[in-house]
């Protein structure tokens, strides 16, 4: 299990092995058509990770990229991820998370989105969103399930606030 230091200690995302436990690759659904993306770079900074997933069919942007900025702690035990998405140089999704399971939405680009209302759906196939949330608890004290990601899936499922 990956564990973040308190920032008092340092964020301890350096030593993490990202690499391998990242998926290894990852299926969109984008203007109805699956596209899968295989894992790439992961570029580490003081306090936020890049990780890049690679696709070269024609017509579709080349690049899927998951940045993870890690907040300071919300007290002593918890700490908040930010998470935003991108496919190209299109902003697809932005939430965050703070243990052990809350999920705030800030931006995705779906069905009924505010910022895109043309309902082009973007999503993570189902089995790679399973691979994702698996991904997302490894880090210590989250406990996330799929159904907490219903504005990442395939389905005209999410309720916007």
């Amino acid at each position: 299990m990956f564990t973040v230091k308190r920032f008092k200690d340092g964020p301890d995302i350096y030593h993490y092995d990202w690499q391998n436990n990242l998926p290894k690759s990852i299926t969109i659904i984008q203007r109805g058509k699956e596209l899968t993306f295989e894992r790439g770079n992961v570029m580490m900074h003081f306090d936020m990770v890049q990780c890049t997933y690679e696709n070269h069919e024609w017509g579709y942007p080349d690049t899927l990229e998951f940045d993870f900025y890690f907040l300071k702690p919300i007290d002593k035990d918890n700490f908040k991820i930010d998470i935003d998405i991108t496919l190209g140089d299109a902003m697809c999704c932005e939430f965050s998370l703070e243990a052990p399971n809350k999920v705030s939405v800030i931006e995705y680009t779906s069905w009924r989105s505010k910022t895109d209302p043309s309902n082009t759906v973007f999503a993570l196939e189902d089995e790679s969103l399973k691979e994702f949330v698996d991904f997302l608890n490894k880090f210590t004290g989250f406990y996330l399930e799929v159904s907490d990601f219903k504005f990442l899936d395939k389905y005209d499922n999410y309720k916007v606030d």
